[in-house]
């Protein structure tokens, strides 16, 4: 990572055990509503979701290796998601697009609804149907580790819609700040530590916090 924490370079990637995973689904939980396909390689992804029976809401992350070296195979899976969680560098990559804007539109019409473009420490993108939500992030004073932040934002994000009486634009907004806080967390201890820490109660001040810091109020 860069000293500020906003760009990271990757030096080298081990697939390790994903060279040979072959992911299979108990047929317990085939039928469950809500899926999120984690940061492993497109083809993994779409075998995952070809067991899945009809989920209400699917949502996936990527990353450069896998654009870099599965293009089309990553499109195929957007293709076929609710949701796609990436970064600002990633959606520039797969897109071609210099501008954010005009990049997270493009992607928006290759089929998913709900497109979320983390910028590290400068907050998240949201794209819906009816139009853009942006979202700082919230000011952490100590950063001490910001792997796994993206993670625990999809996590957050997933678990916020799951808990939710209904998928609605209102809903994914919210989703989006609950999982902005969550990450928030996240990279001030190593690893899960901090997240281990934290109660659901600190997760509703911090909801309240991003409240009050977006607020704004005109005379006219």
């Amino acid at each position: 990572y860069s000293p500020d924490f906003s760009e990271r370079e990757t030096l080298y990637t081990h697939l390790n055990v994903f060279e040979q995973f072959n992911p299979v689904i108990p047929d317990s939980l085939r039928e469950t509503p809500f899926v999120f396909l984690a940061n492993i390689g497109p083809e993994l992804q779409l075998h995952v979701l070809d067991q899945m029976k009809k989920p209400e809401f699917v949502a996936m992350d990527t990353m450069n290796f896998w654009i870099e070296r599965s293009y089309y195979a990553v499109r195929e899976v957007i293709a076929r998601v609710d949701g796609l969680i990436i970064n600002d560098e990633e959606a520039r990559m797969i897109t071609g697009q210099k501008n954010l804007i005009r990049a997270m539109e493009e992607i928006k019409e290759w089929g998913p609804k709900v497109l979320i473009v983390k910028k590290g420490e400068h907050g998240a993108v949201l794209l819906l149907d009816d139009g853009f939500f942006y979202l700082p992030a919230y000011p952490v004073r100590n950063i001490v580790d910001p792997t796994g932040a993206g993670d625990t934002f999809a996590g957050g994000f997933m678990g916020y819609l799951a808990s939710a009486d209904e998928i609605t634009p209102a809903t994914v907004r919210a989703a989006t700040v609950a999982a902005s806080a969550l990450a928030s967390f996240n990279v001030e201890g190593f690893g899960v530590e901090k997240l281990k820490e934290i109660s659901d109660e600190n997760i509703r001040q911090r909801v309240k916090e991003f409240q009050k810091m977006t607020c704004l109020a005109l005379d006219r």
